[in-house]
């Protein structure tokens, strides 16, 4: 998002990425915009506020990318509050956030059961409403790089900082595919989240604060066990909160909370076990989910920020919040971004074009640097493609608007047909993705520009005889 904002801002921006753009932490979340209502619980009002504004702005921006989407959370025995307190947390949370979505409702035991007839029996619960990307997180932050290249930035994925000099201005040594080149630089933005740390090292820029790492997995099953298209909200033995998530048609279940001393992480079989046992005991299900069930797993940390110090010993590392910091180092002209989380981008974005107006740069105010742009004529697009497509003509004309708005007319054939039913992908849009979003490898493609890789397992991708031709057509 700074690419995008100071691109905006009239800067000459270079973004480069060590592997794919969002590679990392920022493809393993929940895939949630959220004002984190779990923080009402510390007494974070004023977090929580800033968080809601800042999902509401989002949500404004993004009508197709980002969908509001119900919480149904069972009030079962790890809840720490029942129906009274609940009722009364998710009206605040709906009043802290100005009523920027759906009112909240509270259930009786009998009517969640009706509701959701999975929740166990006697369990009463409440609703309230968020919002979740209907593709992944990684698709969202491409929509910034493409909006940064539409600006004029010049944006490489795959390319690495491996050395920094400063001498009133950077030379900084870069490396793609083995070669090395030279590039200079008024200044510098460290935006690379649980990284921060070393390569504000790396261009001796310290920060102040420092980072702490919490593990968290989801693991993606092979069928949607929710009755209706919503997040169930539920508490694990731990007294934490968990999801059931809807990922396409399937269902994603996460997230859990392990602290960890490097951002390379990986789902154990203990994590699996943990997270299979929760979902079995907080729900009733004709058959208990299983192993054999899951078709894709994700996995990466949350960076929280420790103001003050490094990253030792933290007395209640559980009580540290998604809150981002800005560090600004003027004399060496570095902005490093610590912490934070997705529903927070357009404030970070803004914040560092702030920090280098601070530098001495001629910025002017962002503008048109995010959002999905003109939606007249959406209802145009979906009436040609129902003119077109047979029975997956709503998944097809959904999936091309919300990725590509306008462009979506481009990519759309005569014949165009669903590659993997339920999905509204077509071979034409993985053309069209291969040809104009720097697709590299087989991941780049289907794993982040498109979510196949978390709603279909490695065998049911193998099997699919005119994707695989098609891949291989492409070069990939």
């Amino acid at each position: 998002m700074a690419a995008a904002a100071l691109s905006a801002a009239g800067q000459r921006v270079l973004l480069v990425d060590k592997g794919d753009f969002a590679h990392f932490t920022s493809q393993e979340s929940s895939s949630l915009v959220w004002g984190g209502i779990k923080y009402l619980q510390t007494y974070e009002f004023l977090l929580v506020f800033k968080l809601c504004l800042a999902r509401n702005r989002l949500m404004r921006a993004y009508p197709n990318q980002i969908r509001q989407i119900g919480f149904l959370a069972s009030l079962g025995e790890n809840a720490p509050f029942g129906r009274v307190l609940g009722t009364f947390g998710t009206l605040f949370y709906w009043a802290i956030g100005l009523f920027g979505t759906k009112a909240p409702a509270s259930y009786s035991a009998k009517v969640a059961k009706q509701l959701e007839p999975n929740l166990i029996t006697g369990r009463k619960a409440v609703k309230y409403y968020d919002a979740e990307l209907p593709d992944n997180d990684s698709r969202f932050v491409f929509d910034f790089i493409r909006h940064a290249q539409r600006l004029g930035a010049d944006v490489r994925n795959y390319t690495e900082l491996v050395g920094a000099d400063f001498d009133c201005s950077w030379e900084l040594e870069l490396q793609t595919a083995g070669k090395t080149s030279r590039v200079r630089a008024s200044s510098v933005v460290n935006a690379t989240g649980p990284y921060a740390k070393q390569v504000s090292q790396l261009l001796d820029a310290p920060t102040d604060a420092g980072l702490v790492f919490s593990k968290g997995i989801h693991l993606v099953l092979n069928r949607n066990i929710t009755s209706d298209y919503r997040v169930l909200a539920l508490w694990d033995e731990q007294e934490r909160l968990f999801y059931v998530l809807p990922m396409g048609d399937r269902s994603m279940i996460g997230t859990t909370d392990t602290r960890v001393d490097s951002p390379e992480t990986e789902v154990t079989q203990e994590d699996r076990d943990f997270v299979l046992r929760q979902l079995n005991n907080q729900l009733e299900l004709a058959e208990p989910i299983s192993a054999d069930q899951i078709v894709a797993e994700r996995c990466g940390v949350r960076p929280l920020v420790v103001e003050g110090g490094g990253s030792g010993d933290v007395a209640d590392w559980h009580q540290l919040s998604r809150k981002h910091m800005v560090e600004a180092n003027k004399s060496r002209r570095v902005v490093t971004i610590l912490g934070g989380k997705l529903t927070d981008c357009l404030n970070v974005g803004e914040e560092i074009v702030a920090e280098l107006k601070e530098f001495g740069h001629d910025v002017s105010k962002p503008t048109d640097w995010f959002g999905e742009g003109s939606q007249a004529r959406r209802e145009e697009f979906y009436d040609l493609v129902f003119s077109k497509a047979g029975s997956h003509a709503e998944e097809i004309a959904s999936g091309l608007w919300r990725r590509h708005g306008e462009r979506a007319f481009e990519i759309l054939s005569d014949q165009p047909q669903d590659l993997f039913n339920g999905l509204g992908i077509t071979q034409e849009e993985i053309r069209y993705i291969v040809a104009n979003e720097k697709v590299v490898t087989r991941d780049d493609l289907l794993r982040r520009r498109l979510p196949v890789a978390m709603a279909r397992s490695e065998k049911e991708i193998a099997q699919n005889e005119t994707l695989q031709q098609l891949l291989v057509e492409l070069g990939l």
